[in-house]
């Protein structure tokens, strides 16, 4: 459900008028109620932590002001699991053990031996923290699955459109299908690629490493450029030294431009349009849960300019 949480972030940002900021203290441990249920600091510092570590070059200095704001989105995407899972539990839907199990083990195959309890620990996360972000992850899948995706299904006419709108990019150029050849050893690579001028199928040698790629004429890097365009199709470069390595390209082939017909690019279109119109659908829906929510945030989480304006609790 792409962009969706985003939509939910932007909308709890700008509209702080459908939430009232609580001079008063809220209970011990908690930064935040949604319709009475409590958003905890614990959850707050560790999603905040998560957010820190995914963000590339965050500054380890951060004012007052920056610090207040990005608590402040982190704890707005919290508002949002708590107001989908409250809508899914009115409704009768919920998260089930199995399928947290089930989403547990998949994510935990990913790492070997104690890897997993090692980057939460990393993370600055415990199980039991963790397992309430996937539940709300899940939940916001089965938000998606269950209420947004009805009625989502673009029209043939949807598809032609975008199609027409979009022709570029399923427009490619004139491709080229190479092989690169690379060692830490000059003569190695050499005798390889003299192997190959022979016999095409050779099999080379395992400190030899052997890359298959395609790419548009213009994407070929500066380094082989050059040579590149003056081989035909069969021929080899020269072995040059690129930074450690040893390597040679070979052209396998050409591929003339092409263009993706409306059929074959009708699933990738479909699925498109799917996620958008399941992106319309929360943003209207947030913005109506938010507004009829009794959201109640700690006022040291406020910007001084709004909370000074709002009521107290």
């Amino acid at each position: 459900m792409p962009h969706v949480l985003l939509l939910c972030i932007l909308w709890i940002c700008v509209a702080p008028f459908t939430v009232a900021c609580s001079r008063e203290a809220l209970p011990s441990g908690t930064v935040a109620t949604v319709n009475g249920q409590p958003i905890s600091l614990r959850q707050l510092n560790a999603a905040q932590a998560l957010s820190y570590f995914q963000r590339s070059g965050a500054s380890p200095e951060l004012s007052v002001d920056v610090l207040r704001k990005q608590y402040g989105i982190v704890l707005a995407s919290l508002i949002a699991h708590s107001l989908v899972v409250q809508e899914l539990r009115k409704i009768g839907l919920h998260v089930s053990s199995e399928r947290m199990q089930a989403e547990e083990a998949r994510i935990r195959a990913d790492y070997p031996g104690g890897e997993f309890e090692q980057a939460l620990l990393e993370g600055q996360m415990d199980i039991q923290t963790w397992r309430e972000f996937l539940h709300n992850q899940l939940a916001l899948e089965l938000f998606a699955e269950k209420i947004l995706s009805g009625n989502a299904e673009p029209s043939l006419q949807e598809v032609q459109e975008y199609y027409a709108r979009h022709e570029q990019e399923f427009s490619y150029p004139t491709s080229l299908s190479l092989r690169i050849i690379s060692g830490a050893d000059q003569t190695q690579v050499e005798t390889a690629r003299t192997a190959l001028l022979s016999e095409p199928a050779a099999s080379l040698p395992p400190e030899i490493l052997e890359q298959a790629t395609v790419m548009p004429k213009e994407s070929v890097p500066e380094e082989w450029r050059k040579d590149v365009e003056a081989l035909k199709t069969g021929e080899i470069s020269p072995v040059r030294k690129i930074q450690s390595q040893y390597q040679a390209v070979q052209i396998l082939g050409e591929l003339p431009p092409s263009r993706m017909s409306i059929v074959e690019a009708y699933p990738l279109i479909e699925r498109t349009l799917v996620e958008e119109k399941i992106d319309a659908k929360y943003a209207y829906w947030i913005e109506q849960a938010v507004q009829k929510a009794d959201i109640r945030v700690s006022v040291y989480l406020r910007e001084p300019s709004v909370s000074s304006g709002q009521k107290g609790q």
